[in-house]
């Protein structure tokens, strides 16, 4: 049975609360976005063959990173409870369990990429200078993948206590650190030596570590104080409610990520001028779904802490108030991106007219998908965080692989308009609105039933 709407609740406090979370996430997601795009200006004057061989490396570092941060997200649902349930033992011990779960992933990558990491940038480089380029990228990066594994845990753990300006603060130590490095290494400056594309590597990893030492630095100091105990006490059972935790949540990445490398095969296919003006639009959406996901992240947070305090009775109104602003930032976000598309030609001047055309074609698909994008992603994190992850699992994998996809290679291959090619992406958030606001109302609909804890006054 469905639940009746409620009327609109709105809390000022949680408000500011849970906006005074997700403004410091909403910073730290376009600083990782922007190492990116720094390092492909800094490495551009080495010439192409550094550019692609950058562009396979860093797509596979990405994958690994990803899976990470999925794994993250899960020990970050696990430690908001600890967290609300005020139980510092069980936070270190949470703590501890995360370390070891992505830690054992990131030497499990780390080890795959060392055996097999040439045959498969090969396979995919198809040219001996860019491979090797490339190899020597990833062979630097290795050391970052661990050094990034255990930052992740502690983010999770600092965000999950609501302190999540400590990462941001990370974050800009590590941005600068990494360009000034980079540059250095590079380019063969101050008596260091001339490496090239594996320079920015090094500098990424000089980066990471300096940010590795100032999270543990500061974690030391919430131990010090009080706020965490108990990393030496991790067991079985503590790993394996990390693990059911995290599969999902790693499993729906995984299903996200290969869908959406299907979907730019299929628009690959397309001619030139769409398949260009697609591949242009695409960052774009990504950045504009940050507002949207790290306001999601930050709810996330507050309804975990809730559940670890049993106090049911406040999470519907709660949802529901963050679930309006999501709305209004989503209604933003959209009109962001008129602009964006209004401004097309003056953003890329260079561009042919058939590629503004296209642009101009997919910009009434791109502009409404924030409206029901948002609405998805943050009812798919209410019911991550409710205990409901593999639901989320299902819903993509039905709409996206069992339906969109097919549709998108057949209206391909039938030399269907562009509209309606790129409008698949709209269908897919679009038939999976109603299956996410359903699951979502059941989960809150139980909250009315459960027992709440009343804290002593």
């Amino acid at each position: 049975m469905s639940m009746a709407k409620p009327k609109l609740y709105f809390s000022r406090t949680s408000f500011l609360q849970n906006a005074s979370l997700a403004w410091p996430m909403t910073c730290n997601s376009l600083l990782m976005q922007s190492v990116t795009i720094i390092d492909l200006l800094l490495i551009a004057p080495l010439g192409e063959v550094s550019i692609a061989a950058f562009g396979i490396a860093g797509a596979i570092i990405s994958f690994v990173i990803g899976i990470q941060a999925a794994i993250a997200n899960g020990s970050q649902l696990v430690l908001s409870r600890a967290a609300g349930a005020g139980d510092q033992r069980k936070v270190g011990l949470a703590v501890a369990a995360g370390w070891i779960c992505n830690l054992s992933f990131s030497s499990t990558a780390l080890l795959a990429l060392l055996t097999g990491g040439s045959a498969v940038v090969a396979r995919i480089a198809g040219n001996d200078a860019v491979a090797d380029e490339a190899l020597a990228y990833i062979l630097v990066s290795l050391i970052l993948l661990l050094f990034a594994s255990a930052s992740s845990v502690m983010v999770s753990y600092f965000n999950a206590n609501k302190k999540t300006r400590i990462p941001m603060y990370g974050f800009m130590i590590e941005i600068p650190t990494n360009v000034l490095a980079s540059f250095v290494f590079i380019n063969g400056l101050l008596g260091m030596p001339k490496l090239g594309l594996a320079g920015a590597a090094l500098g990424s990893v000089i980066a990471i570590v300096i940010r590795f030492v100032y999270l543990a630095y500061r974690l030391y100091r919430e131990k010090r104080q009080g706020f965490v105990s108990g990393f030496s006490v991790v067991n079985r059972l503590a790993v394996v409610e990390h693990v059911k935790e995290v599969v999902p949540i790693v499993s729906n990445f995984i299903v996200l990520l290969v869908g959406l490398l299907l979907f730019q095969v299929i628009f690959a296919q397309l001619p030139l001028p769409s398949y260009a003006a697609i591949t242009l639009v695409l960052p774009w959406i990504k950045i504009g779904s940050m507002f949207a996901n790290t306001w999601a992240q930050a709810s996330t947070i507050m309804v975990s802490q809730s559940l670890g305090k049993k106090d049911y009775l406040s999470i519907p109104p709660f949802v529901y108030q963050s679930l309006f602003v999501t709305r209004v930032i989503s209604l933003f976000i959209a009109l962001g991106f008129f602009f964006l598309s209004v401004s097309m030609p003056m953003i890329y001047p260079n561009l042919s007219p058939q590629t503004l055309s296209a642009l101009a074609i997919i910009a009434p698909i791109y502009i409404l998908l924030p409206l029901f994008r948002t609405n998805n992603m943050f009812c798919g994190n209410m019911i991550r965080a409710m205990g409901d992850s593999y639901m989320i699992v299902r819903i993509n994998l039905l709409t996206q692989w069992v339906i969109c996809i097919p549709l998108c290679a057949l209206l391909v291959y039938l030399q269907a308009p562009l509209f309606l090619v790129f409008g698949v992406i709209l269908f897919d958030e679009m038939i999976k609105l109603y299956s996410f606001r359903m699951t979502l109302e059941r989960r809150l609909n139980s909250y009315a039933d459960e027992p709440t804890l009343v804290p002593d006054n």
